[in-house]
């Protein structure tokens, strides 16, 4: 008997714990709009955004198809023409201005727009979406300080160097590179970067790779020397297959000299660093086989 009244005091304990279930909450109404199209008069009728409240969501389609088939002689109608609930008036409202200027700028119909709301309920208000907020001031355009002009200065000996170890071939005369990146800095005050490595232009190597910042060459780029270098280049590349008679010299010397007439023109027409290989590229293709 003492587990069983055990139990019982157990139970008696718990219940007054026990709380009514709340009732279900109604749902709030959501907006809806509703668009159908007489292709037959190439009209179009649409009504105001309106609430309805979900429990009667089914009833609105058939409500607004009763009126376009009465009043308005309409037979072909879509299987919906009341589209909804939307999350919001202003998404409704946008579904609704897109389906009017649709079909007045694109299809040319007319569109009627009909006070018609679903039990009578009206209009449902919309209110004009908040400002958009003001862009941020543009940035001050860079300033060339005399600090920058005088690292400028100081690095065309350092971009010479660079020059020299990149450029060895003799395709660039290499006064005339630092020259050139000397130029780009005073006319570019915006390249000045300052990270944890401290406050200087943008490298040589940058303005080469070309993937924020690139250097035009034009004024370096001499026919007489890239053609020197260009037919040289091919000719290197060939002494083995000459030696092995895999192709005749005279073959080589033709592709050679195909490849390096067209190359300083190819390269001018994008006159960066980062185009030498690239047009260099192309004037071997456009030679076809140096074999054939």
């Amino acid at each position: 008997m003492r587990p069983a009244r055990l139990a019982g005091l157990v139970l008696a304990s718990f219940l007054p714990c026990l709380s009514p279930v709340a009732p279900a909450r109604a749902q709030a109404p959501h907006p809806y709009v509703c668009m159908t199209r007489d292709l037959s008069k190439r009209t179009a009728y649409v009504s105001p955004v309106f609430d309805a409240p979900p429990a009667e969501a089914p009833k609105v389609n058939p409500a607004w198809n009763q009126v376009m088939t009465s009043k308005y002689g309409i037979t072909a109608l879509p299987y919906l023409s009341c589209q909804g609930p939307f999350p919001s008036g202003h998404y409704a409202d946008s579904v609704r201005s897109t389906f009017i200027a649709y079909m007045q700028n694109s299809m040319e119909q007319k569109v009627v727009q009909l006070d018609w709301t679903y039990a009578n309920v009206g209009p449902l208000a919309i209110a004009p979406p908040p400002p958009q907020p003001a862009p941020p001031p543009a940035a001050a355009p860079a300033v060339m300080t005399e600090a920058k002009r005088q690292s400028a200065q100081a690095g065309v000996a350092n971009s010479k160097s660079y020059c020299a170890q990149n450029y060895s071939g003799g395709q660039l005369d290499c006064d005339c590179y630092a020259q050139s990146v000397f130029k780009h800095r005073l006319a570019h005050p915006e390249e000045w970067i300052t990270d944890r490595d401290g406050s200087r232009w943008v490298p040589d190597h940058d303005l080469a790779v070309g993937i924020q910042h690139r250097l035009d060459c034009t004024e370096c780029l001499e026919d007489q020397r890239l053609t020197a270098w260009a037919r040289k280049t091919i000719h290197d590349g060939f002494t083995q297959q000459v030696m092995t008679g895999a192709i005749t010299q005279a073959k080589a010397d033709a592709f050679a000299d195909c490849v390096a007439k067209g190359f300083p023109a190819r390269w001018r027409a994008n006159p960066y660093l980062d185009w030498m290989l690239k047009a260099m590229n192309e004037a071997r293709v456009s030679c076809g086989n140096p074999g054939g």
